[in-house]
């Protein structure tokens, strides 16, 4: 073991993709109590190129400043899907503590489909990448039967990933929190998420939402993905209630299907709004016209 750190990290926001942890990681660095890596999403523990027989810590530490008294942590949120990262965490430090933000699955699908299409790395349809497209998962697995691309399913069976990481870290050493939860009230998210780091209270701030997501141009979900996806999801979502004790009600089928149809008549707003427009321009061209050939016909042009 290279670079054995004498200042080792506190905790780690684990997950999930898609889930807020953007704009969590946003919100830690401007706690005085904790000291973030230079960069969200470090990538070390899930680094399959890295000599994981020797792991070279120092790479890690290098994301952190002059080590101080704050709290060390960084956010990289493939960690929680990534059960490689999972042990290889664990042996870093067994007494770390692990902070995760779950989203809907159903909906956590749709965004990280979203993304994938819309930076060119997926051209399937998303009904068919959550059907017959889940095989390109295992054809193409980097580990394990791992793939960071086209998991759009895979990531969001959060009950099997939870159980793996209760195999690792006893259960005072996990938080868990629900994004919609977070996004409709963060000053509460963040007062237990304080309590669990054992710091004082974060600062008060205005709501923060960073990359919350394009909507404009993008299917919403079809009410057949939901049921799809949902059936698909229930025991896991069943398994995030008993581990926190309670139910999840923004995660049920009612309020994703709400969700979805106030989306649809917010893109019914915004196409309306571009043929509106579109029938503005024509109406000025079509007036224009006759005025561009009379100063043709004078030599204006």
């Amino acid at each position: 073991m290279q670079g054995s750190p004498s200042r080792k990290l506190d905790f780690l926001i684990a997950g999930t993709q898609k889930g807020g942890t953007c704009t969590l990681d946003a919100i830690f660095r401007k706690h005085p109590q904790i000291q973030m890596a230079r960069r969200k999403e470090t990538h070390f523990f899930d680094d399959e190129s890295h000599p994981w027989e020797a792991p070279d810590y120092n790479k890690l530490h290098a994301y952190f400043p002059a080590s101080d008294n704050r709290l060390r942590g960084e956010a990289t949120p493939v960690t929680l899907y990534w059960r490689p990262a999972i042990r290889r965490v664990h042996q870093y430090n067994p007494d770390i503590k692990l902070i995760l933000l779950l989203r809907n699955p159903v909906e956590r699908a749709l965004s990280q489909w979203r993304m994938a299409s819309a930076r060119g790395r997926d051209t399937m349809l998303f009904s068919d990448a959550i059907r017959e497209g889940r095989s390109r998962v295992q054809s193409e697995a980097e580990v394990e039967g791992l793939l960071r691309r086209f998991s759009y399913v895979e990531r969001g069976f959060y009950g099997r990933q939870l159980a793996y990481l209760l195999d690792h870290f006893p259960r005072r050493q996990i938080h868990c929190e629900i994004s919609e939860e977070f996004f409709g009230g963060q000053a509460a998210t963040l007062q237990r998420i304080s309590s669990f780091l054992g710091i004082g209270p974060f600062p008060a701030l205005r709501p923060v939402h960073r990359n919350p997501g394009a909507t404009f141009g993008v299917p919403t979900l079809s009410g057949d993905d939901i049921r799809y996806l949902s059936e698909l999801f229930r025991e896991d979502v069943a398994a995030v209630e008993s581990f926190l004790g309670r139910s999840i009600p923004a995660w049920g089928n009612a309020a994703i299907q709400a969700r979805a149809k106030s989306q649809q008549q917010d893109r019914g707003w915004m196409r309306w709004g571009a043929t509106t427009a579109e029938r503005s321009l024509f109406s000025l061209r079509s007036l224009l016209r006759p005025l561009v050939k009379r100063w043709q016909r004078r030599g204006y042009s």
